[in-house]
């Protein structure tokens, strides 16, 4: 009788531990932006944190704020948040990019 208790634990700590490492690998860390157009969120994009950034102006009349400390983007007039991971990169256009407040 021992054994049968001994084997139904050893097969609930396995499970448990297989299903465990699943979750784990999905709380990997991803920033979010939120892409606005006259102040309305019409979007919000999460990106692997592992992928390069850049914010670009198609004219003189953008404006964008970064702040270091804390890894707050703010960019507007008509801003073009670009991303690149590896060798693929994606353009995207917007009023206004802002990064949201839960984005590292």
């Amino acid at each position: 009788m021992k054994y049968k208790y001994a084997a139904a634990l050893a097969a609930v700590v396995v499970t448990a531990f297989s299903l465990a490492a699943p979750a784990q690998k999905q709380g990997t860390a991803e920033r979010v932006f939120l892409l606005k157009s006259g102040g309305a969120t019409l979007a919000e994009l999460r990106v692997r944190a592992a992928t390069n950034i850049a914010v670009e102006s198609p004219d003189s009349s953008g404006h964008s704020e970064y702040n270091p400390s804390t890894g707050r983007l703010f960019a507007t007039g008509g801003a073009i948040l670009k991303l690149t991971a590896g060798t693929n990169s994606i353009s995207v256009r917007a009023g206004e990019i802002e990064s949201a407040s839960g984005s590292k």
